[in-house]
């Protein structure tokens, strides 16, 4: 009986730390992208699209307004069943984020587009959000990460009014991160 005992406590032990060092298989993002909108992130934004003439609201073609830093307002992107506004943030090589605005009554359809092109999102979240006034909302929140591409959908973006689309080059959006810290405790040993 008591060898038995002995086997078992045994056993357990050293079966118990293969099983503790198994952990959930990362999930795999098979539909992650390289573009969005036909704007790759491997390339600068003068180079894949021509200025918009001055005085330009609407476009045929897309175009790019003048930049404000390294942001890049596009007109006459293609047409996705609802109003939008496209964003592009520039920066060293390429594009470092891509920034889609649009109503929130449209968000079902803007999260319906991004699954059913990128697949099912790998996180969701939602949250109670309250305005000045009062009133309470739930926000949703949608996410993909892949190896280079990530990707988040808000509901409620700034306002309760306007949903967005954020699909960020993981890379330059650690090394933008890294910039700013520094620059801030730059600044902060100033005081």
């Amino acid at each position: 009986m008591k060898s038995a005992l002995t086997l078992i406590l045994f056993s357990a032990l050293a079966i118990s730390p293969a099983f503790a060092a198994k952990k959930p298989a990362a999930q795999t993002w098979t539909k992650e992208p390289d573009s969005f909108m036909g704007l790759r992130f491997d390339q600068k934004i003068e180079a894949a699209l021509p200025l918009c003439p001055r005085g330009t609201v609407i476009s045929k073609q897309m175009c790019h307004d003048a930049p404000y830093t390294n942001l890049y307002s596009v007109r006459g992107g293609p047409e996705i069943g609802f109003g939008y506004t496209l964003s592009v943030f520039s920066g060293g090589p390429g594009v470092e984020s891509f920034y889609l605005t649009t109503n929130s009554d449209n968000f079902s359809k803007l999260a319906d587009l991004f699954t059913s092109k990128y697949g099912a999102p790998m996180d969701s979240s939602s949250e109670t959000v309250k305005t000045k006034a009062g009133a309470s909302f739930t926000n949703e929140t949608l996410s993909w990460r892949g190896k280079k591409v990530s990707i988040t959908l808000q509901k409620f973006s700034g306002d309760i009014n306007t949903s967005s689309a954020t699909i960020s080059d993981i890379d330059a959006a650690a090394k933008k991160a890294a910039e700013r810290e520094s620059k801030a405790s730059s600044n902060a040993n100033k005081l």
